[in-house]
């Protein structure tokens, strides 16, 4: 008994800061797996077809495929502040093609002759900034997100030193994107279940980019759970992307491009 009572007492002293925490902080996070799928893929005007096999004409098709990919996200929230959240995800698509085609995609021109490997990349960080409205079991979360795209486009032909690499980018800086964030969460206890879903998006005219996911997450019943749950997640989500002619007064037709990238994912999930 008094071995118990000793161990009782140490874990005590031990997890009282972090109960103390809890109640000035709440972050929550998870890490998994997306299985990716890409639904178009229109570049350069509809001068490439990243899903097409055509070799030469109007669109050249570099016959891709969506991979597989990681991804993790945390939101932390602190009374008064603006809940801050952070994500990245991992999404891109790769083929190899035989082309005989000059093309041009941003700046970069090529004369492509040959089996061509190429790959386009959608890869971002976000950065999310939202104040939430509590409500019984529920939160309905608004604010911004930024978004820091890590990718690009690149097509090569090793044999014969052709090549188009062209990143995201503004000189060196990684191209960031403000997006108008809607969010919100419903919790069911007797289930330990959340659902949730997400819509982050920037209507710019013939410029628009629109993420959304919906999702369920399952905490287990530990002893734990007083402190930190621990679960599982699953969703859908759906990531597009056009690029008109004119962006802002800029003029982006050298990049005007419809691509739309979908799929399922599944992780583990923690909650403090």
């Amino acid at each position: 008994m008094k071995i118990w009572m000793a161990t009782a007492a140490a874990a005590t002293v031990l997890f009282a800061p972090l109960a103390s925490a809890k109640v000035l902080i709440d972050i929550d996070g998870g890490l998994g797996y997306s299985f990716n799928s890409l639904n178009e893929g229109s570049l350069a005007n509809d001068e490439i077809d990243l899903q097409g096999n055509q070799s030469s004409g109007s669109p050249t098709g570099l016959n891709q495929d969506a991979e597989n990919g990681l991804y993790a996200w945390t939101k932390i929230s602190v009374p008064i502040f603006p809940d801050v959240g952070l994500k990245y995800q991992n999404l891109y698509s790769t083929g190899t093609n035989t082309i005989a085609k000059t093309f041009q995609y941003g700046d970069k021109t090529e004369t492509f002759s040959g089996e061509v490997e190429s790959e386009f990349d959608l890869s971002y960080f976000d950065l999310s900034l939202t104040y939430g409205i509590p409500l019984p079991t529920a939160s309905i979360d608004f604010g911004l997100n930024f978004r820091s795209l890590i990718g690009g486009f690149s097509a090569e032909n090793d044999s014969l030193n052709q090549s188009i690499d062209t990143a995201f980018e503004v000189g060196s800086t990684p191209i960031i994107v403000p997006m108008l964030y809607l969010g919100g969460t419903f919790d069911i206890p007797v289930a330990d279940v959340r659902l949730g879903a997400e819509l982050k998006t920037l209507p710019i005219g013939d410029t628009n980019i629109t993420d959304w996911e919906v999702k369920g997450t399952w905490f287990a019943p530990l002893p734990t759970n007083i402190l930190v749950k621990l679960g599982i997640e699953a969703g859908y989500r759906n990531y597009g992307l056009t690029i008109g002619d004119s962006t802002l007064g800029a003029d982006t037709s050298d990049f005007a491009s419809e691509v739309n990238y979908s799929g399922f994912f599944a992780g583990a999930a923690m909650s403090f």
